[in-house]
């Protein structure tokens, strides 16, 4: 079974769990009067409907996978890949609200769920939501039936990829205010310290710390996931830009329209030609950007060869990643899992959401 066929099976899976935990915290409520309860109800249902939009439940399976690294996998894991999947969803929150963007699979966004006409409450309770949620992926790896000293171990090791993800998103931020001064190491940096650590290292970890792994597989696992998940972003930006809205859920003007700094921006003005390059600066960033601009903005990526480029280096990067996983097989560890990691870096590259 290939790797996108193993995912697809876990969707359903881990779709139920998570829709089991949130019967579970709706029928808990929380409030010191009506007012507040309701309010309560309904940012919980906005979190459970959020979280179960359509998804690929990768860092789900990342979590299940490394542990089946090192153990048999029993019903335990599954709180703890919940958890991973819903950190995932509390910093999406954040993230949409930063860049102001109004879909995330194909539905609102968190501010624009909650903003009814006021933009500054929307901000606030997309990052209100987003801090709860957050704090429930916590929760839920703690509470995994484990030994303790494997708990601690994997929680610390969620709370320090968090913290790493946000000087990330930082630093991603940032890039955007200082664009001519931007190199391709700026790209790949902000990849590793977001995407590379949330979506690859920080739910393979846990799911190897639980087994009760040693620092020579989560060596090769971080390695890999520097790797993986340079791969995995240089495709999602460009499925930012080239993406079939129906499939991805989210717009493919929202990038160039915002400003974000990625490879296809930097390679086309670099490489571009003068009417190229001032193509794409008359959409990039501008939020009122027409369709016809818009669109001349794209071809100019095209015929900058900075599509061809972007999907080379991200390619290249996949191939690296599934190089490193094959080191995994010398320390005598779960064939089935090693195949998936490595399965996965290839095909996130030739995925189209």
């Amino acid at each position: 079974m290939n790797a996108k066929e193993t995912l697809q099976q876990f969707v359903p899976i881990i779709d139920a769990k998570l829709k089991e935990y949130w019967e579970s915290e709706l029928a808990l409520g929380f409030g010191y009067n009506q007012k507040q309860m309701d309010l309560v109800r309904k940012m919980v249902e906005h979190a459970s409907e959020h979280s179960l939009r359509s998804s690929k439940r990768l860092r789900g399976a990342f979590t299940y996978y490394g542990y089946l690294l090192g153990k048999p996998v029993d019903d335990r894991i599954w709180k703890a890949a919940i958890g991973v999947e819903l950190v995932h969803t509390a910093l999406l929150m954040h993230d949409d609200m930063m860049d102001q963007d109004d879909v995330r699979r194909g539905k609102p966004t968190t501010h624009k769920y909650f903003e009814d006409g006021d933009r500054h409450y929307g901000d606030s309770m997309a990052v209100d939501v987003g801090d709860a949620v957050l704090e429930i992926g916590q929760e839920l790896l703690l509470s995994a039936e484990f030994e303790d000293k494997l708990v601690r171990r994997a929680t610390l090791k969620m709370l320090r990829g968090i913290t790493n993800t946000a000087w990330g998103q930082a630093y991603d931020v940032t890039l955007e205010k200082i664009l001519e001064k931007c190199t391709e190491d700026d790209v790949i940096t902000v990849h590793r310290a977001k995407t590379a650590i949330y979506t690859y290292e920080n739910p393979l970890h846990i799911g190897a710390m639980l087994a009760g792994l040693g620092e020579d597989t989560l060596k090769i696992l971080t390695d890999y996931s520097m790797d993986g998940g340079v791969a995995f972003q240089l495709q999602d930006d460009i499925l930012g830009v080239f993406g079939d809205p129906e499939k991805t859920g989210k717009s493919a003007n929202s990038d160039l329209l915002q400003g974000k700094v990625t490879l296809l921006i930097l390679r086309t003005l670099k490489d571009g030609t003068p009417k190229q390059i001032e193509a794409l600066k008359k959409v990039w960033g501008k939020r009122s950007a027409k369709q016809t601009d818009i669109d001349g903005a794209k071809q100019a990526i095209i015929d900058s060869r900075s599509l061809q480029y972007s999907g080379n280096i991200s390619r290249s990067y996949a191939q690296k990643a599934a190089d490193i996983a094959e080191k995994l097989r010398s320390l005598n560890l779960n064939s089935e899992a090693i195949d998936f990691i490595q399965g996965v870096a290839l095909y996130m590259v030739n995925r189209d959401v």
